[in-house]
Formats: C-alpha cells, sequence, structure tokens
C-alpha cells in the first residue's frame, strides 16, 4: 500500500512535513511505512484529504523530475512547438526500428541548431502553429507532430528519405497510420505507377 513517495516524504524535516500534513495524517504516514494496520478511521483519512495529497506530492514530484533534462528546460521557453521527423514519426509508434541522429522542433520563436545531451535539436520557425498538428505525450508533457503534419512538413524542407519512410509507413499501415489514408490516395497510385515521390510533387 505504501509507494516510493510516501517514503520520500517521511524523510522531509520536520518543519516541511508539518506544512504538508497534520499529525493525525503523519500518524498515518509513519505506520504506513512500518507496513502496520491502519485502524478503520485512519483508513477512511487515506481516502480522503491525505490521499489527495499524496497523490498531489507524486505528481509534482513527477513533474519535476521529466523536465530536468536540457531539452525540456528549452521547449518549455518556447511557447507554441511541436517535435517533428522522425523523432515524432518514432514517438507515434511507427518508427521502432530506426534511432533518430537529430530531433527538429517547430516553433514560433527559434531557428537553429543546438546540441542538447549530445544530439543535434534544430529548430524551424513557423509563424503559425494550430493545435491539430500535435498531440501531448501523457507521461513527458512534450508535443509530437500527428502523421499526417509530419509529411507536409517533410515536403516543406525538402526531407526527400522522411517521406519516402513515411509513404512505406502509409502503404503498410493505411488506417492506423493516418485517420483519412484516402487523403493520400493519389500518392500512393503514383507511387504503383512510377515508384518516385517527385513524380507526384512531394
Amino acid at each position: 500500500m505504501l509507494t516510493t513517495i510516501d517514503s520520500r516524504i517521511l524523510e522531509l524535516p520536520d518543519d516541511e512535513l508539518g506544512l504538508l500534513f497534520k499529525p493525525a495524517q503523519l500518524r498515518v504516514l509513519e505506520k504506513l511505512s512500518r507496513s502496520a494496520g491502519l485502524t478503520q478511521n485512519e483508513k477512511r483519512y487515506l481516502r480522503g484529504r491525505l490521499g489527495k495529497k499524496i497523490c498531489l506530492v507524486e505528481r509534482l514530484t513527477r513533474y519535476g523530475r521529466r523536465r530536468k533534462d536540457a531539452l525540456g528546460i528549452v521547449l518549455d521557453q518556447l511557447g507554441e512547438y511541436y517535435i517533428a521527423g522522425y523523432e515524432a514519426l518514432k514517438h507515434n509508434g511507427f518508427g521502432w526500428y530506426f534511432e533518430p541522429k537529430k530531433i527538429e522542433v517547430m516553433n514560433t520563436h527559434l531557428d537553429g541548431t543546438l546540441v542538447l545531451d549530445g544530439k543535434p535539436v534544430i529548430f524551424r520557425r513557423l509563424k503559425t502553429i494550430d493545435r491539430a498538428w500535435w498531440s501531448v505525450d501523457s507521461e513527458t508533457g512534450r508535443r509530437y507532430a500527428t502523421n499526417d503534419r509530419i509529411l507536409i512538413d517533410a515536403k516543406r524542407f525538402g526531407q526527400g528519405h522522411l517521406i519516402k519512410t513515411w509513404i512505406s509507413m502509409l502503404e503498410r499501415y493505411g488506417k492506423l497510420f493516418v485517420p483519412n489514408p484516402k487523403k493520400y490516395q493519389n500518392i500512393l497510385s503514383a507511387v504503383k505507377d512510377h515508384g518516385r515521390p517527385e513524380d507526384y510533387g512531394v
């Protein structure tokens, strides 16, 4: 019943513990740390405000942990952004077999390249970013381009290899890859007829 965050709570200085928890709540935490049985009244504490406090502290701890890396710190300063390219493709579950050598970040502020945690991060500036172009990762809070948007950006920045990879994913996974594969029927037909992306304007 005791979680790892509960153990760390009890390691806080007494004056800080007093700010977070009432004496009766602390007694419940201490009993939990010893795996001692709780009275019915103490179980009610755990189901009530005490349980909510524990969940809140755990959530705040997770939030702080996930944003300690260099990329997370930079992304927090950008405002409107989303991660694109191969990194987004892999995040979306369709690039398990490759390791992206760089991270592309579409945003409304920065243009240029930084090396963060040993990996090049390319920032490409757009005038505007639409909420429909990305989705949020529930674990990290980071924004990743939808598969539809990945193709648009790849065409815009002349990323032929990424375009070919994207098309192969479309052929293989269809509706699992994009909500409306029929939207790209002209691409699939051109690949079948010619086999080269340049033959259909991509």
